[in-house]
């Protein structure tokens, strides 16, 4: 038997974007379910959507030969990088992937002074995640009822 070896992770391209989305859409829902809220951002996303992030930032994807297995985008505004709808596939998860792409996403942009997320702090995995990679929390913000945002922020590495 021949090992696998790890995802590659590469540029999305503008074909991707129904499967980034119907990634993003699996992924969020445990989310949306955990604040009893349906209408937040990655789930209000439509395919155009995607499809204009990939033309204007980083998009870059995670697979295993046809299988998409992650996703994460980056945005960059002047000095900062936001991070956007860092994504895993479920049977992807607790295998480093989500530190991979997350750590491609950066590496993409040593230009930028900083990177920005938001995170819903019911996602307490989320945030721990991001603490561990270096990210601190700014601001939290009761955004409605049931969500209450993280902001985080990363000084990149010169």
């Amino acid at each position: 038997m021949t090992p696998r070896l790890s995802p590659s992770i590469v540029a999305a391209r503008l074909d991707d974007a129904p499967a980034l989305l119907a990634m993003q859409k699996l992924a969020f829902e445990p989310e949306a379910r955990a604040c009893q809220e349906w209408e937040i951002p990655p789930l209000r996303e439509t395919v155009e959507d995607v499809r204009e992030h990939i033309r204007t930032a980083t998009v870059l994807k995670a697979v295993d030969g046809d299988s998409l297995l992650g996703a994460i985008r980056g945005i960059v505004t002047g000095d900062s990088c936001l991070i956007r709808v860092l994504v895993v596939a479920p049977e992807a998860q607790g295998r480093g992937l989500g530190t991979r792409l997350l750590r491609a996403i950066e590496d993409a942009h040593p230009q930028v002074g900083c990177f920005d997320l938001t995170t819903n702090m019911i996602m307490a995995g989320n945030v721990r995640f991001y603490l561990r990679h270096g990210y601190e929390l700014v601001e939290q913000v009761q955004h409605s009822e049931k969500i209450r945002l993280a902001f985080m922020r990363k000084i990149a590495r010169r």
